[in-house]
């Protein structure tokens, strides 16, 4: 029988469809990696089981929560501060505990389709003695992430990203795993806050052409030892003209302002406004974008919030001065905002 073309063509293709039956049905353990390489030809997809590569774990997991005072490392249960853990898709709740202690706190099912993460809010609620600062975990498990309102409630709680993925699978006889996530908060002292000087700058020299390093200093007042606050906007404003031509003039430059360990070099001179936007938080109702300073062991009480303005100053009118006022903003744990000023003096003598 002669083969034609057409002939030679169909028996090729009854050949190669034999060929993917064998595989099919003869050799049903061919894999490639986890999944059989037809569920993958056909977009069928597989979760590794526990043994096989690829595992990621998923199942009963007990989530503990220390809170740690940031002052001491000392362990604490502030009232008032709720935990939430969400599943992968940032919006199925696995748990919630609120007043964590570090004991059992959290529990629940991570999914397959987690894929071994999720994801924990800290809020603050009722009272606002705590801010929360920072966590951490020993093995690593914790990234730090952009704020999120996940309760909608207006107000950005801390959010981090929690990896369990490298957990081994349970073994016989247990039921959950276990991790532990530090938290840190610094006990809030809002109440009663002022700014107090200590030093201005004088100068014989200031009238004279030669550009000279000047420095005026002042601090928080009104901290308690062990506590602190957080800031959300410092600012250095002009009370009269004479203080925003002296700066426009040339006879101020070089202006870089301090407080506590953040130092801000270069200032945003606002003539409308006629101040130097020093720091600005990205929100300034939202506490988690604040600053914190702590009230430390081994500190004055003048060191709190330490505050330093530097100039270099020349060619002032004899017995002439400059007077900017510093002025702070504040933010305790619920969102509410204060401020203080401190008029400081650069003065020719």
């Amino acid at each position: 029988m002669k083969l034609t073309s057409q002939r030679i063509l169909w028996y090729s293709v009854i050949a190669a469809i034999g060929f993917i039956l064998v595989f099919a049905f003869v050799y049903p353990f061919i894999q490639v990696g986890v999944v059989p390489w037809w569920n993958r030809l056909l977009g069928i997809t597989e979760t590794p089981g526990p043994g096989e590569a690829g595992y990621i774990y998923y199942g009963n997991l007990q989530v503990n929560i220390p809170i740690y005072d940031v002052y001491d490392d000392s362990t604490t249960t502030p009232t008032g501060i709720v935990c939430k853990i969400w599943h992968a898709d940032e919006t199925t709740l696995f748990g919630s505990a609120t007043t964590p202690d570090g004991d059992d706190d959290i529990s629940g099912q991570v999914l397959p389709e987690d894929k071994g993460i999720l994801y924990l809010g800290v809020d603050h609620v009722a009272t606002v003695i705590y801010y929360t600062l920072d966590t951490e975990s020993a093995t690593g498990y914790v990234t730090a992430l952009s704020p999120k309102d996940w309760d909608d409630d207006g107000m950005l709680e801390h959010y981090f990203k929690v990896d369990v993925s490298s957990f081994a699978p349970l073994a016989a006889g247990e039921t959950q795993r276990e991790v532990t996530l530090n938290l840190f908060a610094m006990q809030t002292d809002v109440t009663g806050l002022n700014l107090v000087g200590v030093a201005n700058a004088t100068s014989a020299d200031l009238s004279g052409a030669t550009y000279l390093d000047l420095y005026a200093t002042a601090y928080v007042d009104g901290v308690t030892l062990g506590d602190g606050f957080k800031m959300v906007r410092v600012e250095l404003t002009m009370p009269d003209s004479a203080n925003e031509t002296y700066y426009e003039d040339g006879k101020v430059k070089n202006v870089w302002v301090q407080v506590g360990e953040y130092k801000w070099t270069t200032l945003s001179w606002q003539p409308g406004q006629d101040r130097f936007l020093v720091w600005e938080a990205t929100d300034v109702t939202q506490e988690v974008y604040g600053k914190p300073i702590l009230y430390d062991k081994n500190m004055g009480a003048t060191d709190v919030g330490e505050i330093t303005v530097h100039i270099k100053g020349a060619n002032f009118v004899a017995s002439a001065f400059w007077n900017p006022t510093v002025k702070l903003t504040f933010i305790d744990p619920a969102g509410t905002i204060t401020t203080d000023t401190l008029s400081m003096t650069f003065t020719d003598t």
